[in-house]
Order: C-alpha cells, then sequence, then structure tokens
C-alpha cells in the first residue's frame, strides 16, 4: 500500500507545474482496479473508487482488507481497519494527501500514445524533486499506467479494468461507530513497511 501512495505523490507532484499540463485527476466518476508491481514483491490488486465533484478517493487493499479515504481538497487521509473496526489517522496521511493534491516542481515531457484497459492514453515522461517516471493518462484524467522511482524505489501501476459512473457518497467516509487512533509522526510509515 505504502507503494501505491508513493506512486500517487510522485504523480500528484507532476500536477502543478510542467511544460504541458495534462489534466491528471478524473473529471468523472470512476472505478479502477490497478496492479502493482515492485521488485522482490508479488503483484498486488487495488481498487480505486474516485467522486470528481467532491475530488474525494477510496483505495480498497483486498489483501490486507484496509482502505484509504483521502480527500484531496482538505488534504486529509485515513486508514480504515474494518478489521478491528478502527480508523487511523496520521500526520504522514495528511501530507501525503496534500502532496497528491497540490505539490509542485515537477515537469511532464509527452512521449506518444498507448492503450491499457483498453483505452488509449498519453504517455509522459514525469521529472520532479522526488522521483522520476512515465505515466499514460486519458485525456480526462485517468491514469491508466504508471511506473516510476524515488527514494523507496521503484513500483509500476497498471490499470486492469475502469468503469465509469457514480460512486456512492457513504464509500468515501469513514464507518459510523468505529473507534479512531491517531498515531505520532513517522509510525504509519514503519508499519506499513514492515508489510
Amino acid at each position: 500500500m505504502k507503494r501505491f501512495l508513493a506512486v500517487l505523490l510522485v504523480l500528484g507532484a507532476a500536477q502543478a507545474q510542467a511544460d504541458v499540463r495534462p489534466v491528471f485527476l478524473p473529471e468523472q466518476d470512476v472505478a479502477v482496479s490497478y496492479r502493482l508491481s515492485a521488485p522482490g514483491r508479488p503483484a498486488q490488486d487495488y481498487r480505486l473508487d474516485y467522486d470528481a465533484a467532491a475530488r474525494r478517493a477510496r483505495i480498497d487493499d483486498p489483501a490486507h482488507g484496509t482502505y484509504f479515504l483521502v480527500d484531496l481538497p482538505a488534504g486529509q487521509a485515513e486508514l480504515v481497519v474494518p478489521m478491528l473496526r478502527s480508523v487511523v489517522t496520521a500526520p504522514d496521511l495528511a501530507g501525503l494527501a496534500q502532496q497528491v493534491y497540490s505539490a509542485d516542481g515537477a515537469r511532464f515531457t509527452p512521449l506518444g500514445h498507448a492503450v491499457y484497459a483498453g483505452m488509449r492514453c498519453e504517455k509522459y515522461l514525469v521529472l520532479s524533486a522526488q522521483g522520476t517516471a512515465t505515466a499514460c493518462i486519458t485525456p480526462d484524467g485517468v491514469t491508466l499506467n504508471f511506473s516510476g522511482q524515488d527514494a523507496n524505489g521503484s513500483a509500476e501501476v497498471t490499470a486492469t479494468a475502469v468503469a465509469f459512473g457514480p460512486q456512492p457518497a457513504g464509500e468515501f467516509a469513514a464507518p459510523d461507530g468505529f473507534g479512531r487512533i491517531t498515531l505520532p509522526p513517522g509510525a504509519l510509515a514503519q508499519l506499513l513497511q514492515q508489510q
């Protein structure tokens, strides 16, 4: 999950300043299934549900039975752990959400076109202070492929299925009755590195 969020971070850094400014966030509600590959680790599947009007995302990690709720305009993120009936907040998550939404300094250079999950996208070289990558993004802002490296290593995220349509608002809020846990800075990063 940490690598998936790191990929979002590097791509998010590319949003604010670029030679070319592709639409980075989806312009319409969408659900995307992704496969994350990283050297020395088994591939993992994730699902991203995105509410375009509210700019909220839900990232499901079926392997661990957890999911992240991200409110990009508010710069907030939470990890929901249903098995423990808990919602985890940590400064690490809020900082990551804010960087995805508003980081600057990256540049996009067009590289041509490609097709992933049956959809055409524009491929870009992405250069930022956080790392380098290639990203393939549809004209309406859906990232279909991202391959990059940063200080934490390298990873590739590839869309395997894309479905446009309204997303239930309740999917983007923590469940009622769950306990809240607040971790100190750095604690969540250490826990996620152990997975």
